[in-house]
């Protein structure tokens, strides 16, 4: 089934046994069960318990079935496979239904604000509709899911503060990146691509919103924005789909271009500099220097370098001694090719200026 599909849509409240049908298709035709297991060869006993439903109508009965009542063999396996599946259907339910509670441990509101869920109610049907969603078969397989997550990611606070809320956004941007259509990977043309990348921090959130991800689909990477969920703090993801496809997905927690953006080269860095095998998810802790993890510290190198180059090093340098008034950051960021909230955002992070300042410079991101 497709990830997302309604499991339930098409599954009508009882489905009746094949048993039925021959028993409707002997009295149409005038054939006595006696007589169908003499021109069939099986015993009158087997008939008489598939007409009930207590014996399955096998490929091979419904071939014999199909010679002498002239009714196709594929519809007699048809509905036999239809009576099954609504029985283990059935079955699946019970077996599910002591597990609801574990609903409660996700947004329900945003996932139906999202349509993934139809109501908050904690039903069976509720619980499948969302294990269908996630692709895994039951509340165990999905919690074996997630703490492989943490042993793959980089971080131990993958799922922090919430992880189911933090499980669901990861799942939002798997889905979406599916449908991007990408070219096999190129870590050279992602390379070449960087200039390209850096100049969309000058134009307006409608054009780069667009270009981003087009851009990225030619080096094989699938950039997909999925909006912050109430008590997540994740701000990007870097996840290989397949060995030709790459997942960026990033997330608009702090709502400004400076963190955008530099979340964004901070997920190239991990892209251009570590191995495929490996997934990262980020939040504002990654993005400080010094931190137990030697990846993390070279994406947030990779990711200050590409804004803010070598080649304008000196330049920087006068302006983080002095960056009052703010005409100079804004001079800074002309001659550099960068936006200047990007600029202000690197001088607040470097200590050269205080956090209540130069704001006004930041562009507003917001993403749903």
């Amino acid at each position: 089934m497709t990830p997302g599909a309604d499991p339930l849509a098409y599954a009508p409240d009882s489905v009746p046994h094949p048993g039925e049908t021959l028993k409707d298709t002997l009295d149409a035709l005038g054939i006595p069960q006696a007589d169908l297991a003499r021109r069939t060869g099986l015993s009158t006993k087997h008939i008489n318990q598939v007409i009930k439903g207590t014996a399955p109508l096998s490929p091979d009965t419904a071939l014999l079935l199909e010679r002498t009542t002239g009714v196709p063999a594929t519809l007699w396996n048809s509905l036999e496979a239809a009576f099954r599946t609504q029985q283990a259907r059935e079955e699946e339910s019970r077996t599910l239904a002591p597990h609801v509670d574990w609903l409660g441990r996700f947004p329900l509101a945003e996932l139906v604000k999202l349509k993934i869920l139809p109501s908050r109610e904690k039903t069976a049907t509720n619980l499948l509709r969302l294990l269908d969603w996630f692709g895994v078969a039951d509340p165990d397989t999905a919690e074996d899911v997630w703490r492989s997550y943490r042993t793959a990611f980089r971080r131990s606070t993958v799922l922090e503060p919430n992880e189911y809320a933090t499980a669901t956004w990861l799942r939002l941007a798997e889905l979406s990146a599916r449908d991007l259509d990408t070219r096999p990977f190129s870590k050279s043309g992602l390379t070449s691509l960087l200039p390209e990348l850096r100049a969309l921090t000058l134009v307006e959130q409608d054009i780069w919103i667009r270009q981003l991800p087009q851009l990225c689909a030619q080096a094989g990477v699938a950039v997909v924005f999925v909006p912050a969920l109430p008590k997540t703090k994740v701000s990007g993801a870097t996840r290989w789909l397949t060995p030709d496809k790459v997942l960026i997905a990033l997330s608009d927690r702090f709502k400004k271009d400076d963190q955008f953006w530099f979340s964004f080269f901070h997920e190239l860095g991990h892209v251009l500099l570590h191995g495929k095998r490996l997934t990262f998810m980020d939040d504002s802790d990654n993005l400080s220097p010094g931190g137990t993890d030697p990846d993390e510290d070279e994406a947030n190198e990779f990711a200050a370098n590409t804004l803010v180059p070598h080649s304008y090093a000196a330049d920087y340098r006068q302006l983080r001694a002095r960056p009052m008034p703010f005409s100079r950051i804004e001079a800074f960021a002309r001659k550099a090719g960068i936006a200047p909230g990007v600029v202000v955002g690197r001088l607040q992070h470097d200590a050269a200026l205080d956090w209540k300042y130069g704001n006004s410079l930041k562009r507003t991101v917001t993403l749903g």
